[in-house]
């Protein structure tokens, strides 16, 4: 599985932890809702760094001051 695949499939584990986030129904539960969407944000920032970094760019997405990916 290529860097853009893997960087897609935690984008949607990220948009599936805002939804719990969303939804919860303590505080708690939020709270740990909130650390879920901040650890798979971290991840699809890091694969979409990763394929920033490849011989193959795709720069239709890539923000021109930080040279990252955006999503």
């Amino acid at each position: 599985m290529d860097n853009f695949a893997q960087a897609l499939y935690a984008l949607k584990r990220q948009r599936i932890a805002v939804e719990r986030t969303l939804g919860a129904g303590t505080t708690e539960e939020c709270v740990v809702a909130s650390r879920w969407v901040t650890a798979w944000q971290k991840l699809v920032q890091a694969r979409l760094d990763q394929d920033l970094a490849s011989p193959v760019q795709n720069r239709r997405f890539v923000d021109r001051k930080t040279g990252q990916y955006l999503h």
